[in-house]
């Protein structure tokens, strides 16, 4: 799942600089990873007088995963980069002080009574590992809701925002109904918000997608808490391809 795979890198920076926070996360997915060994190559690109820094962090693959040994073994031409982020974080704790162009949504679900158990539960894992919920009311105009919770309620951080915005589903109003399509991801990023002073128990997550040009297919997605506090903004690019018939 790729949105386990964004927490990966981001886990990666935290590690590397602890007490900085997301600003901005772009994945760009090269190859499809496998389950096995990798490795995580994190690059320092810049590092500003501002608290700002931007870091490239590759995910890397044998082309048969084996476990990595010692750093005088690692051989460069060996690994196949997977995917490939660039990540911006901040020491400032404020942010900006002007205000986002879009704070409360007018159309947020009622959690109790407008979203329901997802189908996508079977695919996370369980409710056991993720709760996911959903709203399909504006589906055919391109819309979908969803809500997000960890089981235990624990709160939720960074990691689990832009894991989140990655594993939602996508609506496609502008598709052949009954036709199967094959999808995925090529380019994802998540710009956040200062987090806010009250611990995120709960994301809802508005997925908008209004063009499919050459095959790919450009949805936005919002993520609230449970507030209605605007945590971050995404972008997802996915290639939509329709399956082919298996020859007998």
């Amino acid at each position: 799942m790729t949105g386990y795979l964004n927490g990966i890198m981001m886990d990666a920076v935290f590690q590397h600089t602890p007490g900085q926070r997301m600003v901005a996360f772009n994945a760009f997915f090269f190859k499809l990873s496998v389950v096995g060994p990798c490795l995580i190559e994190l690059v320092n690109l810049k590092t500003s007088n501002t608290g700002y820094c931007v870091f490239q962090v590759a995910l890397k693959q044998l082309s048969t995963p084996a476990p990595f040994t010692t750093l005088d073994a690692y051989n460069p031409s060996a690994y196949v980069t997977k995917l490939h982020t660039i990540i911006t974080t901040t020491s400032r704790p404020d942010g900006f002080s002007f205000a986002p162009l879009i704070e409360n949504d007018p159309g947020l679900p009622n959690f109790n009574t407008q979203m329901k158990p997802s189908k996508m539960i079977s695919l996370a894992g369980g409710v056991k590992t993720l709760k996911i919920f959903e709203n399909l009311d504006q589906q055919q105009k391109g819309e979908l809701w969803h809500a997000f919770e960890w089981p235990n309620g624990e709160p939720i951080d960074a990691k689990s925002i832009g894991c989140f915005a990655d594993i939602a589903t996508i609506p496609r109003p502008f598709i052949q109904k009954g036709v199967e399509y094959a999808r995925a991801s090529l380019q994802f990023e998540v710009t956040y918000r200062v987090p806010p002073s009250k611990p995120t128990q709960r994301v809802f997550l508005k997925i908008t997608m209004r063009n499919i040009v050459d095959g790919i297919m450009d949805a936005d997605g919002w993520l609230y808490d449970q507030d209605g506090y605007l945590l971050g903004t995404a972008r997802h690019h996915i290639s939509l391809m329709e399956k082919r018939k298996q020859k007998l």
